[in-house]
């Protein structure tokens, strides 16, 4: 029989064995809830919306005006409310577009115009307006992709503006105030003037593009950049009639890699200063890009009479194959016959040349630093170049005007005529 005493004891343990389990269970079951209110419970997936221009009206023939379907596509999309929205003009379709603003904010942060057909401009003489300066223009748009998948064409008929005098031409594609933009996959032919312009935008991607004009259109840019920052141009063919990309006043924060330039007049920064104005551009870096048969290869040009600087500007591994004037910084640029001058300039410093091979057309100076001597340029470094002639018969050279910097491991041509 047992005792009392060992009773005591044996209900003693099983109490302890029954609380230790109670114990176990309750930190087990509060673990699984406190990782629940952590994490909360699996997020919706976002709702994807794809809205197709003929849906809207559009006929996609080339010859009926297709405006107001791209229009009322775009108002549902932006005002979806929620999720990501696709407005598509789809493949085997042309669709003739009048200028057209495509406006936010948008209410979904993704919206995407997926161009797989063609996109055409009227001529010039059914433009209603001859004072449009875009034809399609993106305004106030955050989270905006334009996308091609490599089989879209934009169209800007330009050959009926070229050669038609001073009248004001439009650009074919224009972001204003757009922020985390991307602009992938498209050919665009024939602007009447610049084919892309980005404005007053942040955190652009320009990618997988190909935008060609003939080499004689006039102003005919690939890429213009006017005070923006944050901008990633990679992966892309710019035969044009003008500078393949041009990086204007108040624009910071750019790469360019991987670009085909050529025909065209290169990869530009500027023009700057001009008509006395402030400009202000840093933190450029232009590598692994080969210039084609350009009028000028990398080059920085400003006016007389402008003030502000370009400044921390590389230019490495770049490749020219029969470029005229490959290498050039012109602080006394002016296109036209007669030109004033300023003591006052744009300030160029701190501007950085690696790895510079290939080979030049140019019979004069194969590089040319031509600065200010009010606003020299300062703190010029070439490392590595070899840059041949064409011709045999013509040798490279390099000239020096007010320009202090060093220069190492310059085979072709040697520049020695930095200031040190």
């Amino acid at each position: 029989m047992y005792t009392l005493q060992g009773f005591s004891t044996y209900f003693l343990i099983l109490l302890c064995v029954i609380l230790e389990l109670s114990t176990t269970k309750d930190a087990h079951a509060t673990s699984v809830f406190e990782a629940y209110d952590h994490y909360g419970p699996p997020a919706p997936q976002p709702q994807q919306t794809t809205l197709n221009v003929m849906e809207f009206g559009a006929v996609g023939d080339g010859k009926t005006d297709d405006s107001s379907a791209f229009e009322s596509a775009w108002e549902a999309g932006c005002r979806n409310g929620s999720g990501s929205v696709t407005i598509s003009a789809p493949s085997g379709k042309t669709f003739l577009v009048f200028p057209i603003q495509f406006g936010g904010p948008c209410q979904p942060y993704n919206i995407t115009l997926e161009i797989l057909g063609s996109i055409v401009a009227p001529p010039k003489t059914e433009w209603k307006s001859k004072t449009a300066s875009s034809w399609l223009k993106f305004r106030g748009v955050e989270g905006l992709k334009v996308v091609g998948n490599g089989q879209g064409l934009v169209d800007g008929q330009g050959a009926s503006w070229w050669g038609q005098g001073d009248d004001p031409r439009p650009t074919a594609m224009v972001f204003t105030d757009c922020r985390k933009v991307e602009i992938r996959g498209l050919k665009q032919i024939n602007s009447p003037k610049f084919h892309l312009s980005i404005t007053q935008s942040s955190n652009v991607s320009i990618s997988s593009n190909h935008i060609i004009a003939p080499a004689s259109s006039p102003n005919t840019d690939g890429i213009d950049l006017f005070s923006s920052t944050n901008v990633l141009i990679q992966n892309s063919t710019i035969q044009t009639g003008d500078d393949c990309i041009a990086i204007k006043g108040g624009t910071f924060n750019v790469t360019i890699s991987e670009i085909a330039c050529g025909p065209g007049h290169g990869i530009s920064i500027g023009s700057l200063g001009q008509s006395g104005k402030y400009d202000q551009v840093e933190a450029i870096r232009v590598n692994n890009c080969t210039l084609n048969g350009t009028t000028n290869g990398v080059r920085i040009k400003t006016w007389q009479g402008g003030s502000g600087f370009a400044r921390n500007i590389h230019f490495s591994n770049i490749n020219f194959v029969a470029a005229d004037r490959p290498v050039i910084i012109d602080q006394f640029y002016c296109p036209h016959k007669k030109c004033s001058n300023h003591t006052s300039g744009v300030k160029v410093s701190e501007v950085t040349y690696t790895g510079l091979v290939g080979t030049s057309s140019c019979k004069n100076a194969t590089i040319s630093f031509r600065c200010s001597n009010t606003v020299p340029c300062t703190n010029i470094t070439l490392n590595g170049v070899d840059i041949t002639s064409t011709d045999p018969r013509n040798s490279t050279t390099a000239i020096c005007l007010n320009a202090y910097g060093t220069a190492q491991d310059t085979t072709s041509p040697v520049v020695d005529c930095l200031i040190k």
